[in-house]
């Protein structure tokens, strides 16, 4: 008699199969539709993050010039002088030879005194201070993409001097 009972409440295992209906699971043509939208979602995605690249970098940039500059200002309290263009930025990191009075190193590494897209700075010295030249996103020297700082300060761009200096119509 349990028996009879237990064989009304519990299934069989053996008996019992999964079925499943052909009309289960997605069509070939509802998978495509999911891949496109991901696909256009992704580069999207993609397309916006590489324009936040360039403008990560272009702060990493202007925060190294910062640091660049407090490092050539204590260079020029211990000597008396910026380091010349031909002792460049190296000079802070390594002794151009004038003797006792360089407690360096001013700067922690090579790296320091590389940009965003780590290329050397140019350095130059101006009637207006140190003046520091990143070749930009594209690398090249003396495109329009450069950038410029002087005292560590970012300067206009030439088309932007020449449209200040221009004479008004």
């Amino acid at each position: 008699m349990l028996n009879q009972i237990r064989s009304r409440f519990v299934k069989n295992k053996t008996t019992t199969s999964a079925s499943v209906s052909p009309e289960a699971g997605f069509t070939l043509l509802e998978i495509i539709i999911v891949l496109g939208i991901v696909g256009t979602l992704m580069a999207v995605l993609i397309g916006g993050l590489g324009s936040g690249q360039v403008s990560a970098k272009k702060k990493e940039t202007a925060v190294k010039v910062n640091n660049i500059q407090a490092s050539l200002l204590k260079y020029q309290a211990d000597i008396g002088r910026f380091p010349s263009a031909t002792e460049g930025l190296d000079a802070l990191l390594t002794n151009p030879g004038v003797g006792a009075k360089w407690s360096g190193p001013y700067i922690g590494a090579e790296d320091d005194i590389k940009d965003g897209w780590q290329q050397k700075f140019s350095y130059e010295l101006t009637p207006k201070g140190a003046k520091l030249i990143s070749n930009g996103p594209d690398s090249q020297q003396g495109t329009e993409d450069d950038i410029n700082y002087v005292n560590g300060r970012e300067e206009a761009a030439a088309a932007e001097k020449a449209a200040d200096q221009a004479p008004a119509n």
